[in-house]
């Protein structure tokens, strides 16, 4: 299974969005899941209760820079996006304090031009920052709304000036309006897919998916409900849990798994860590590919492919 040290923090990275009649705040929290947690003022989102933004979130990482970025650097962001005004709240990790935060289009793996600069100017000592900026081009705007993964996040350092953290858009798929929305992140310590020989139509024998079994941060436990059927599941261990069902799969590069957007449903305690999660996604995978070819289920019945990845629980 994999393990990494980077990975062993004692709590996760989270944002909210707290929304209003008339407003919409965009605040960040790095101590709890819990949309209930006392959270710092944030910036305003201009909205009504029938038109909510539009929210994407992005899950930045060092290694997902081009050039060599921060080894440790972790961020979560939130981007409310309403009319021409785009907020915007990001906690960090493991980085220093940022010196500039930009939107940039392109794809993964490619660096492309800054289409909204977030902040030019070093942030006061903290770990966290928000803001709003006008964008005065609808056509950036509507193209962030519709396609996000065409654009990517990053937060500069001293250290980092061509990049720290860096991370693709995405869009979140449950609808914000005036209850808000707050994000948190776990990330897998240590994990496998489990990949079973099955038969296949033609009667042959491949690797097929039968579980998978994670203990993420915050302690969490990530198995499937029954092996093979599914769905698969999160459980805090304050009792508070949820399944998931796929929304959408995106591919990740040769040899990681999908990254992938879940509806979640309650089926733990109605308090907790995960009491108010609404969807979850799985960012920036790494391995946990099932082996290629016909396998023999009397020889080798299971495989434990190791993983890494991190899991955004939005509450609703």
């Amino acid at each position: 299974m994999y393990s990494s040290t980077k990975r062993r923090l004692a709590r996760g990275i989270g944002v909210a969005l707290v929304a209003t009649a008339t407003s919409a705040t965009l605040a960040i929290s790095a101590a709890s899941a819990n949309s209930q947690a006392t959270l710092p003022a944030g910036v305003t989102v201009p909205g009504d209760p029938t038109a909510a933004p539009a929210v994407l979130i992005a899950s930045l990482e060092g290694r997902n820079e081009v050039t060599a970025g921060d080894p440790d650097g972790q961020a979560l962001e939130l981007i409310g996006i309403q009319g021409n005004t785009l907020s915007f709240s990001v906690s960090w990790r493991g980085i220093a304090t940022p010196t500039e935060a930009a939107i940039h289009t392109a794809g993964r793996g490619v660096n492309g031009p800054v289409v909204v600069p977030l902040f030019t100017t070093s942030r006061p000592s903290g770990s966290f920052a928000s803001g709003s900026v006008t964008v005065t081009d609808p056509t950036v705007l509507a193209a962030l709304s519709s396609d996000p993964s065409g654009f990517y996040t990053d937060l500069r350092t001293n250290e980092f000036p061509n990049g720290a953290v860096r991370a693709q858009l995405h869009r979140l798929s449950h609808a914000v309006s005036t209850t808000g929305v707050a994000a948190v992140q776990e990330s897998v310590v240590l994990g496998s897919q489990i990949y079973a020989c099955t038969v296949q139509s033609d009667g042959s024998f491949a690797f097929t998916q039968n579980n998978v079994e994670a203990r993420l941060t915050g302690g969490i436990h990530h198995t499937f409900v029954q092996p093979a059927a599914g769905p698969p599941q999160w459980q805090a261990a304050d009792g508070s849990a949820v399944t998931g069902k796929v929304v959408t799969k995106n591919a990740n590069g040769t040899g990681n798994i999908a990254e992938l957007d879940l509806d979640a449903t309650q089926i733990g305690k109605s308090s907790g860590l995960l009491s108010n999660a609404v969807e979850v996604l799985r960012l920036n995978t790494v391995g946990g590919v099932a082996p290629t070819g016909t396998c023999d289920p009397q020889t080798t019945p299971l495989v434990n492919i190791p993983y890494q990845a991190d899991y955004v629980f939005i509450n609703g």
